[in-house]
């Protein structure tokens, strides 16, 4: 426990907790809704604006932002509005923002790119800083989900029957879409963009090995979440590895033994 001494690692262990809580909460709507992969597709849609924040010198934190919000926002538009399917639309804008990133790293040529901080997560990257970002924008999605958690899971399991009631379906929608870029926004900084969708998808399957209700399977995810990370830091600080990957495995192994308890 000496390394909570450590300012750095206190800012992690607080934004990761964050995190924990935050991606099972909105990743539960998610995969019930089958829109699992649209933090993949929001993450990677991300690295164009990263790309583009680091080149004109501002904030990668503010582009990112940014781009995530308009990338949820086009999946969202383009599976309501058009004939595609989801996955259809996740992998049009996936490759986009891949092709946006390379593109202006590429013409920026010399330039000293922290790319794989944001590719792969930083522990070491966790400032004051980011923690101040991570609290202003994840905390008000905390409130967001309590105050409309019931219409939330009325349009996750009967869409059509929460239209019939009243409920302003599209607006809700939408608003799933941009508290899960919000999300996928605030985790890259420590799962990275390429395991940034496993920490909203892994704790939900495993919470659903082990529960039979919404809300039990929330808080079973939740919990999953958070121990994740508390290990997943723990063990990428003595073990010296990428913070992202240390977490999404301990994810994975509890996944695989509370799914292994279904054949006992």
């Amino acid at each position: 426990m000496g390394i909570l001494q450590y300012t750095f690692m206190q800012y992690a262990l607080i934004n990761g907790i964050l995190i924990g809580v935050l991606c099972p909460l909105i990743g539960t709507f998610l995969v019930l809704k089958n829109l699992s992969l649209i933090a993949d597709g929001v993450a990677h849609f991300s690295f164009g604006g990263i790309a583009l924040g680091i080149i004109l010198g501002i904030s990668p934190n503010s582009t990112l932002l940014i781009f995530s919000l308009i990338g949820g926002l086009l999946v969202n538009y383009m599976v309501r509005k058009s004939k595609l399917f989801g996955d259809t639309a996740i992998a049009i804008l996936l490759s986009t923002g891949l092709a946006i990133g390379i593109t202006i790293i590429s013409i920026a040529k010399g330039t000293n790119f922290n790319i794989n901080a944001y590719l792969f997560g930083s522990l070491l990257a966790v400032g004051r800083g980011e923690l101040i970002f991570a609290l202003s924008f994840g905390i008000p999605v905390i409130i967001l989900i309590l105050i409309f958690y019931r219409p939330l899971l009325y349009i996750t399991f009967d869409e059509d029957s929460a239209k019939a009631s009243g409920l302003p379906v599209e607006i809700l929608n939408t608003l799933l879409v941009m508290i899960s870029a919000i999300t996928v926004a605030i985790t890259i900084r420590i799962a990275g963009i390429l395991l940034t969708s496993a920490l909203i998808v892994i704790p939900v399957a495993t919470g659903m090995q082990i529960s039979k209700s919404f809300k039990v399977t929330l808080l079973s995810s939740i919990s999953v979440g958070v121990v994740s990370i508390i290990l997943g830091l723990f063990l990428s600080y003595y073990l010296n590895i990428a913070p992202g990957g240390a977490i999404v495995l301990v994810s994975v192994l509890i996944f695989l033994l509370s799914f292994s308890r279904l054949f006992h």
